[in-house]
């Protein structure tokens, strides 16, 4: 039996602004992670006017952060479009965040007072999912700053990860790049073979400087380092290729899990994504598609769907 432990598109938490109607709304996707958040404009035909895009948007790594990234993103969409960032007030958002799964971040964003028409709240795997299946089955796996995956089958749904970083991480960009550290700062006291890599993430530092830097970063900063692991890789690095080695083992286990469950299709997002399924088993590339567009698709379906729901039930009620 499949269990989840994500909030349902369905049950999502939703916040309303004085606006209640809105007969020509826009729609503004978003997509919050621990890096980046992103921003995707659409009017009420599908049309995309325009696109924006913030820092880290993981309520969990930083609230008022967060927050704030939506908000730039949003503004910053207008504003591709021509359209003015005063008009945030007549937007209908749907907006899938990292860190979102857990009760105590639900429960804080649904007490935001946001600058909306309508704010329609899920997790970035719901969002990823709604954008690469819709409502059928096959799992997500997102490797971006951090790592989280959700299957779907017949109804019932597998989450695997998600926790965050430091402790669930496995794969992901802060997951590689906290590696890399760890490997480096070894190397520097014999015990692990000096290399490319190690060599790169000191950058001519000592390792006080380097610990000191690196034991105040974010998870976002310790996925900066990610490109430098695969560089070095690409240049033949042992220790590079050993970590990357580690991280794909990670996903064709994670994989396999959703294989055994009964998932028929798999699809990657993220940055990292892209870059770790060449390294993955032949036979399992040609089962997982990458979809970079997938989550702001995503988010834009399910701010439509969210709104259309809602607009009904409002008319009903008008009637009786």
């Amino acid at each position: 039996m499949l269990a989840s432990r994500h909030l349902n598109p369905g049950l999502s938490h939703q916040a309303t602004s004085t606006a209640r109607h809105l007969d020509q709304p826009l729609f503004l996707g978003i997509d919050g992670g621990g890096s980046n958040c992103r921003a995707w404009l659409q009017n009420a035909a599908g049309e995309l006017l325009g696109q924006g895009q913030a820092g880290a948007a993981n309520p969990v790594n930083g609230y008022q952060q967060a927050l704030d990234a939506i908000v730039l993103a949003a503004e910053q969409a207008l504003i591709a479009a021509g359209l003015a960032p005063t008009l945030l007030s007549q937007l209908v958002v749907g907006a899938g965040l990292a860190g979102l799964h857990l009760p105590s971040m639900q429960q804080k964003l649904a007490t935001w007072q946001h600058p909306f028409a309508r704010l329609y709240l899920t997790t970035d795997l719901d969002i990823a999912a709604l954008g690469a299946y819709g409502e059928a089955d096959g799992a997500v796996i997102i490797l971006g700053t951090g790592f989280s995956a959700l299957g779907s089958v017949a109804g019932e749904q597998l989450a695997i990860g998600g926790f965050g970083f430091p402790i669930n991480c496995t794969g992901s960009g802060s997951g590689l790049g906290l590696e890399a550290v760890k490997l480096a700062l070894l190397a520097a006291d014999g015990l692990a073979e000096t290399s490319l890599l190690t060599d790169a993430v000191f950058h001519g530092r000592t390792q006080q400087q380097l610990a000191e830097v690196m034991l105040k970063a974010t998870p976002g900063q310790y996925a900066q380092l990610a490109p430098l692991v695969f560089q070095c890789a690409e240049q033949g690095d042992t220790q590079a290729l050993a970590l990357i080695s580690q991280a794909a083992v990670f996903i064709e286990k994670v994989s396999q899990r959703f294989l055994d469950a009964g998932v028929t299709q798999i699809t990657m997002v993220g940055g990292i994504a892209p870059r770790l399924l060449p390294y993955l088993p032949s036979a399992l590339q040609q089962k997982i598609q990458y979809q970079q567009a997938a989550p702001g698709l995503g988010a834009l379906s399910f701010a439509k769907k969210q709104w259309q729901q809602e607009w009904h039930q409002e008319q009903q009620e008008s009637i009786r």
